[in-house]
């Protein structure tokens, strides 16, 4: 028997607002609460597949095989937010943007199995008389994706004679907005002890998009941050912790200086604060009478000082 501990522990800072590819493809914000309990015990056959997916993250989980088996689970998943916001986009229209990539799914899942052929006999007549026997090797698979650390993490028991393990999955993701920073993290706990089988573990940290502009044209799993690739054939306990901590910046505007000192009424932010009473007075934006209090508030001045009464 071999033992293996792993533990990777990776703090990404300094992103900043979410890009093209940050979201899980062909998923809308549907805001939502979703729980899953279960508890199985018996002898037969048993083919189990699971999607659980949000707009940015996703669980897939997929084991088969025939014998002993005695399982517990507990699955959730959540939508935070759904809400979007507009932009201005490069040919000054209004386009609809997410309000930041915010759920949730973790999963916890206890597995002590054992693989034996198993009959069955379908019906009456010839087919009582000739059961249909199963044989089927275990197999247990769990894939988690985070798309806005660009971070996915893969546990696979394969061929397997017998198959006890203890398996925990967290993917929590909060976007960065304009006020707030965002926050992400994927998390992967698990302890196998295999019978005449494969195990395979990896852990992928690609770049993400926030870095580069260029980055939008690398994105995908290519040229990773993080790559571990590992197969064990046989019998083997194994023990691993992985985790990717990441933390997200949220945006930063000039916004002490009012429109009039940096770009006229464009210089609006459309997010957030929007075309509104305090910060929508054309008339001082476009004769630029706001310059003196823009100023003021730079340098931290009192109407009653000396520079404001020369501004003025």
């Amino acid at each position: 028997m071999v033992g293996v501990v792993l533990f990777l522990l990776m703090m990404v800072t300094g992103l900043s607002c979410a890009g093209k590819y940050d979201f899980n493809p062909g998923k809308y914000a549907l805001k939502h609460d979703h729980e899953l309990e279960q508890d199985v015990e018996g002898e037969g056959y048993v083919m189990v597949y699971q999607k659980i997916d949000t707009n940015n993250l996703s669980l897939d989980q997929y084991s088969h095989g025939s014998g002993i088996f005695d399982e517990a689970e507990k699955l959730h998943s959540l939508q935070k937010t759904s809400s979007k916001y507009y932009v201005l986009d490069e040919f000054g229209g209004w386009v609809n943007k997410p309000k930041g990539a915010n759920s949730l799914i973790t999963m916890t899942k206890q597995s002590d199995d054992v693989q034996a052929p198993f009959s069955f006999p379908y019906g009456t007549g010839w087919y009582a008389a000739h059961p249909v026997t199963y044989n089927s090797l275990l197999k247990d698979k769990t894939v988690a994706k985070s798309y806005q650390e660009a971070t996915m993490m893969h546990h696979q028991v394969e061929y397997a004679r017998a198959f006890r393990g203890d398996l925990e999955v967290e993917i929590n993701c909060t976007g960065p907005t304009e006020t707030a920073d965002g926050k992400g993290l994927t998390s992967m706990d698990l302890e196998d002890e295999v019978t005449m089988g494969t195990v395979h573990i990896g852990e992928l940290q690609t770049r993400t998009l926030f870095s580069t502009p260029s980055a939008f044209k690398d994105q995908g799993w290519k040229n990773p941050i993080i790559e571990v690739d590992e197969d064990f054939v046989g019998n083997f306990k194994i023990q691993k912790k992985m985790k990717v901590d990441a933390s997200k910046s949220k945006s930063s505007h000039d916004d002490d200086w009012l429109p009039c000192c940096s770009g006229g009424f464009d210089g609006l932010l459309a997010y957030g604060k929007g075309i509104d009473k305090e910060w929508g007075d054309q008339i001082r934006i476009f004769d630029c009478t706001c310059l003196k209090t823009s100023r003021a508030n730079m340098y931290g001045l009192d109407e009653g000082d000396e520079p404001f009464k020369a501004w003025a």
